[in-house]
């Protein structure tokens, strides 16, 4: 094998005007994409940047099987990612392992808060589908994404690109790589972004009298007293301000050693997440059996005795451009009348946050390489990661506030990796080495929805340490067998400091060993058709519930294991103008991490508390809890189980360029998943028409190189498509209720790209949601509303590069 190196030079140096090469190291070592028997879709910077994939967030558009979007507001900085039916889940938690092992310049990412990470100066990505708890850790069960960076080459090279485009939108990045010895050479990049957000924040009481029904307001007053005057808009979703520096610094003193030092920090100041409601359940007072909690009840006596009026339809805002894109959500929660009864002490109310969100995120390494012979090299890497962000959850999107959470995360972490990697007798190649990670991290939360107010101080503790190898046996020039293994061991410990709830003062923890597994065959049919077989285990440690409403629902998490069966076919063909790589697989679950929603009677009798089977939005839940003493409240409590599941399906990845200049890629998956558990209503159960990520997905973009004497003008087209996605929280009772369904859905891209004679100048005019089309990520509904994140209307940029 020859020493891992990374692959900046996934180049897009063709052969004969046919389909480049990429190299990546999903295995530890630099291999032809075309050669590794994995499901690999690998992305070059040029690639992203002509798909419009900024960052994590947006790396689904062009993945198959790989389900990506922004998380909602109450998980700031945490995308939900989907990969092959496998759900990393909606958690920021640091006391719950990733589903996805998520690495930048072979540093793994030990939380799933903060992973929604950009790609600047990026130089590939690459996806590894399927279970990898060999190859990146048994919190990969999913798979992992691995992003590279450009190292230091020291030839004097750069870049500097400025663009714009709408909503105020400015771009600026750059990158400059000088030699500063003959073994010494330094790398930095830059890249700002600000863009005003496309949803609104409305004054309601505004908004009322410009729309004739000032009646509506009750007696709430104007949020600001000039509304009226920006036209009801107090505020923008959705847009903001991040920067990133990167420096790198490559020392090589001899051709068998180097040393890589990066040092990366990103801030953000961001609008917050662009949510809306959509629809608003009925208020009532204290009507038995209408659905709403006592607590919402109560919470809707204060409003109406404080303003005159009850949350309800008209907290909907106006539609624009064809669909809902903004709020009245204002991040305050005014002062209430509480006479009425039914408010702990303390509860509070009369108290604002700013709008917006911030991040920061620092990130520190060190790579070794040393090639000790022909046949035996080490890598030797160590990196610190500092995250922080604090943002405003503002569930229910109304000026009353009822559901209104603030979260403030700070996390840091150490990891550290060696291995070894050789060659013996000419057949065995082979590598072997250990991993760790200490991650620490606290959680500092005010939570509150209704007449529950919680102020919660979560710190936890996240200690993994692991061995592995891996093995590749040459039986032939064309047959090779491949197998390894991984022993890891996992401890999370977690104590909360909660007065109002729940306060573990003494650490309590989940702890898992285990050993993963991994064995494969390729065959080489001919020098540029690869056939592979493949079986192996996946893993997911258990974690620990960090918010809960009693200390009865304080538990861990279901842990995860699996096995994967997965056959495939990777051709170049017609003189490498037509790349095919073709994927089966087939997943038995033999535990899946289930959460089941259900209620809890508060202040049940005894030490135990029941879960019930039934929702807390759904009346039969009031007249559950009736049958205890006082006929207690019913709350929110979702269980944690263990069951079995099949995932199977198959993926497509096809590029073809029929003749110089004009390149068309298609490429696409469909995952069936079926939940082991066969009777109907028992948790666990996967009602038939409900899906845990949409069946299908497509991408498909074609672009011609016109050439003329004035440069290159390159026309390209991106197609995406997926089918339904319904997020039901019940879906053991049926099918899904129509207001969590978002019908399937196409989106267009479109840019017209421009090269000087020389390549030294470029230009991109690029138009995104060609269409114009509203649509929308995910619907939640809770007591009181609705809501959902939308995503952007059509936008166009213009970005300058000049390249030196």
């Amino acid at each position: 094998m020859a020493q891992d190196q990374k692959a900046a030079d996934a180049e897009s140096a063709s052969t004969n005007g046919g389909i480049e090469d990429i190299v990546v190291t999903a295995r530890y070592v630099s291999e032809n994409i075309q050669d590794t028997p994995i499901a690999i879709t690998a992305q070059t910077s040029t690639q992203l940047e002509a798909a419009n994939v900024t960052n994590i967030g947006t790396l689904g558009a062009v993945v198959p099987n790989l389900l990506t979007m922004p998380g909602d507001a109450q998980s700031a900085g945490t995308p939900v990612i989907g990969m092959r039916g496998v759900l990393q889940g909606l958690t920021s938690s640091l006391a719950v392992p990733p589903a996805v092992a998520i690495y930048t310049d072979d540093i793994y990412h030990g939380t799933a808060a903060g992973s929604e990470l950009d790609f600047t100066d990026i130089d590939h990505v690459e996806v590894n589908r399927g279970p990898q708890s060999t190859l990146s850790g048994n919190a990969s069960i999913a798979g992992s994404i691995k992003l590279y960076t450009k190292d230091p080459r020291g030839d004097g090279t750069g870049y500097i690109s400025l663009g714009g485009g709408s909503r105020k939108h400015m771009e600026a990045a750059g990158a400059i790589d000088l030699g500063i010895t003959d073994t010494l050479a330094i790398r930095a990049s830059g890249h700002f972004d600000r863009q005003q957000g496309f949803g609104n924040r409305l004054d309601f009481s505004c908004m009322m009298d410009k729309l004739g029904t000032p009646a509506l307001k009750g007696r709430i007053p104007y949020f600001q007293p000039d509304s009226a005057n920006r036209g009801c808009v107090i505020g923008h979703l959705g847009g903001g301000t991040t920067a990133v520096g990167q420096v790198k610094l490559l020392w090589k003193p001899t051709s068998d050693i180097s040393l890589l030092v990066t040092a990366r920090h990103r801030e953000e100041d961001l609008e917050e997440t662009p949510e809306v409601s959509l629809l608003y359940r009925t208020a009532c007072f204290d009507t038995p059996g209408c659905g709403a909690s006592a607590g919402a009840q109560a919470y809707h006596r204060a409003t109406f005795k404080t303003f005159g009026v009850v949350i309800g339809p008209q907290f909907v805002t106006p539609q624009r451009s064809g669909g809902i894109y903004d709020t009245y959500a204002t991040n305050c929660r005014p002062t209430l009348d509480k006479s009425g009864g039914g408010f702990p002490t303390p509860y509070a109310d009369g108290f604002c946050y700013d709008q917006g969100k911030t991040a920061h995120h620092t990130l520190l390494s060190g790579k070794l390489n040393a090639q000790f012979s022909e046949n035996l090299a080490m890598t030797a890497i160590v990196g610190y990661t500092d995250y922080a962000n604090e943002f405003t959850a503002h569930g229910d999107q109304s000026p009353l506030a009822p559901v209104i959470s603030h979260f403030h995360n700070l996390d840091d972490q150490w990891t550290g990796e060696l291995r070894f990697n050789g060659k013996l007798f000419d057949k065995l190649e082979w590598v072997a080495g250990g991993f760790i990670m200490r991650l620490n991290g606290q959680q500092n939360n005010m939570i509150s929805f209704s007449n529950i107010y919680q102020l919660s101080k979560v710190k936890g503790k996240n200690e993994s340490q692991s061995a592995f190898f891996h093995l590749d046996y040459n039986l032939s020039d064309r047959w090779r067998v491949s197998g390894g293994a991984r022993y890891s061991d996992t401890k999370i410990a977690i104590t909360i400091d909660n007065p109002q709830a729940v306060s573990v003062l003494a650490p309590i923890s989940s702890a898992q060993t285990r050993i993963d597994w991994l064995i494969s065959t390729d065959f080489k049919i001919t020098d540029d058709i690869l056939a592979y077989a493949s079986a192996s285990s996946g893993s997911r440690p258990p974690g620990l519930t960090t918010i809960v409403t009693t200390p009865r629902q304080l538990s861990p998490t279901s842990d995860e294991d699996l096995i994967s069966y997965e056959l495939g076919l990777k051709a170049d063909l017609l003189d490498r103008r037509l790349r095919t790589n073709l994927t089966a697989f087939y997943m038995d679950y033999r535990k899946l991490s289930t959460g089941v929603r259900g209620i809890e009677c508060r202040n049940q009798p005894g030490p135990v508390a029941t879960w019930f089977n039934v929702d807390q939005t759904d009346p039969a839940s009031i007249t559950t809890c009736a049958q205890f003493p006082g006929a207690p409240d019913p709350i929110a409590y979702v269980i944690n189980i263990g069951k079995p599941a099949k995932v199977k399906g198959f993926e497509w990845d096809i590029t073809a360029i029929p003749t110089d200049g004009l390149r068309i890629d298609w490429a696409g998956g469909y995952n069936k998943f079926t939940s082991g558990v066969t009777t109907a209503n028992a948790p666990g159960y996967l009602a038939p028409g409900n899906h845990r990520q949409p069946e299908w997905n497509m991408h498909a973009n074609i672009s011609y190189d016109i050439e003329t004497g004035f440069g290159t003008f390159t026309p390209r087209l991106d197609w995406n498509w997926q089918s339904q996605q319904d997020y039901d929280p019940t879906p053991q009772t049926g099918l899904p209720d129509p207001a969590y369904v978002i019908a399937p859905y196409s989106i267009f891209n479109g840019q017209i790209a421009y090269k000087a004679p020389g390549g030294d100048w470029s230009a991109v005019l690029q138009v995104t949601n060609l269409a114009d089309k509203w649509y929308h990520y995910q619907v939640l509904i809770g007591t009181i509303n609705g809501y959902t994140r939308v995503a952007p209307p059509r936008e166009f940029k213009l970005t300058v590069r000049h390249e030196f």
